[in-house]
């Protein structure tokens, strides 16, 4: 069995060189060019605020994450956690490589994941999915490991990213039914069913998800809830149970397409280049089941049951694709051809961070529809916090809107007040019927009419509208309505009532 080694050959250190060089471009130039943060870390900075033990779309692990990231660097906490994300994705793809494959292998199939484009093009926000990446590579590596070795620290390290998995995204059963499927095809992994290493693994997973597992019993599955309405019933038939499915794992294969160009222009299509007796069976075996069983098994249950996928399911599904690919590969590789290689991957890291820079900071100016990252935030929620403060002389404790219009003004006012989303309660239970009395509450809506949820929150005494230009938009002015319910006493977020 190969031993993890220090950074020993020219191969590895030159491959971790560009991994980091990516993570620190994909970091501060995001960081650089946003005006405001993207939707799911605005919406991640607002539950996590809360400490929640789960939130109404989904689990609560990323959004405690995110709200750290921000308590500790402000705007460029979320960017950094983001590519962080993605390095310890890399250590634990590059470790199991060095187990299955060898260590030139294990650097270039690390190398390769640049190519994909979960690993690129959506880092800057960071939210769910990016989150399940780094669970989901050690939990492959801890699965090797424990597979082979059958100890209870494997198994057991295995449970814990399980657990961390679950509260994450529920997707998570997908990987560890491909895991299973795996387990059952080896004689070694059919007799570890039979051994306490493993159902100790099961019980770490299950007390790590327990609180949350509570949290749900007492929120009426609400997660559950959301993902059905969000995957919904497909229009026809056809469309449920094969269009759909079909088009989700196309769409997996587009999203190689960078990986594609770069091995086409670094001359590693040629068939030359590629063996099939180069990794052992086992070894491939175990790259095909774990790296393209979970979108497979995806779209096979979304084609049984009729139920919509959305592609960026498949984000944490492609960690092993780089190792897989290289696993075919003739090696060792020439130096000329390593050269080439890692040449062309540097020169894709920048093509593709320059062509997400224009698309940030550029392109904004060029359309009338503002993007996400463009919104005047910091004068929004100057302005209403103003607007509050004169109406009623409390602090702004509950703001009431949409997600993303609520997360924007709890983010920037002074007192990051809590979100009540669209007006309820059970999408907000940080909030209850005596705090939303004594603290009163701002509501906020785009367009002309107040909608009919936020209507139902009381009466209010005093509402208008607010207009600000867009820092980098040709779009019309943005105009936010708003209605003030007032106080019975003065709030604060200390639960101290004046």
């Amino acid at each position: 069995m190969i031993k993890l080694p220090a950074f020993a050959s020219d191969t590895t250190r030159s491959v971790w060189l560009i991994l980091c060089l990516n993570a620190l471009l994909w970091t501060f130039l995001p960081w650089l060019s946003a005006y405001s943060l993207p939707l799911d870390v605005v919406e991640g900075l607002f539950w996590g605020k809360e400490w929640q033990w789960g939130y109404y779309k989904h689990p609560p692990l990323p959004a405690w994450l995110v709200n750290l990231s921000w308590l500790g660097l402000g705007d460029l906490g979320p960017f950094f956690l983001s590519q962080l994300s993605l390095l310890v994705t890399f250590w634990y793809v590059w470790r199991l490589g060095l187990k299955l494959l060898g260590a030139e292998q294990a650097a270039l199939g690390t190398l390769l994941l640049l190519g994909v484009y979960y690993f690129t093009w959506p880092s800057p926000e960071y939210n769910h999915n990016i989150a399940q990446m780094p669970i989901w590579a050690a939990a492959a590596f801890y699965y090797y490991q424990a597979l082979h070795s059958g100890r209870y620290r494997d198994w057991i390290l295995l449970g814990f990213c399980a657990g961390l998995g679950f509260l994450t995204k529920y997707v998570m059963v997908v990987l560890l039914t491909a895991m299973f499927l795996h387990l059952l095809t080896q004689t070694q992994g059919r007799r570890q069913l039979l051994r306490w290493p493993l159902w100790s693994g099961v019980l770490v997973m299950l007390l790590v998800f327990l609180p949350h597992l509570i949290w749900l019993i007492q929120h009426d599955f609400l997660p559950l809830q959301y993902a059905q309405q969000r995957s919904g019933e497909a229009a026809t038939p056809l469309q449920a149970h094969l269009l759909g499915p079909v088009k989700f794992l196309v769409v997996q294969l587009l999203d190689h397409l960078p990986l594609l160009i770069l091995l086409a222009a670094t001359g590693f299509l040629a068939r030359a280049v590629w063996s099939k007796d180069q990794a052992d069976s086992s070894s491939r075996w175990f790259l095909i089941a774990i790296g393209l069983g979970p979108a497979l098994l995806t779209a096979i249950v979304a084609g049984a049951t009729g139920t919509g996928l959305r592609d960026m399911w498949g984000t944490p599904m492609w960690n092993l694709s780089g190792l897989l690919i290289v696993s075919w590969w003739i090696t060792p590789l020439s130096p000329k051809s390593q050269k080439r290689l890692l040449r062309g991957s540097i020169m894709m890291v920048l093509l593709l961070v320059t062509l997400r820079l224009v698309d940030m900071s550029l392109l904004p100016y060029l359309k009338d529809k503002p993007s996400r990252t463009g919104w005047p935030d910091k004068a929004l929620a100057t302005e209403l916090e103003r607007v509050w403060q004169e109406e009623t002389n409390c602090s702004l404790d509950i703001v009431a809107a949409e997600y993303w219009l609520g997360g924007l003004v709890s983010l920037r006012a002074s007192t990051r007040p809590s979100v009540l989303i669209d007006g309820r309660m059970d999408y907000s239970p940080w909030i209850d019927a005596e705090r939303l009395k004594a603290s009163g509450v701002l509501m906020l809506w785009q367009g002309d009419e107040m909608p009919n949820q936020l209507r139902q929150l009381g009466e209010v005494s005093a509402e208008g509208f607010l207009q600000l230009d867009w820092p980098v938009s040709r779009a019309a002015p943005l105009q936010i309505g708003w209605a003030i319910k007032p106080p019975s006493s003065c709030y604060d977020s200390s639960d101290n009532i004046n």
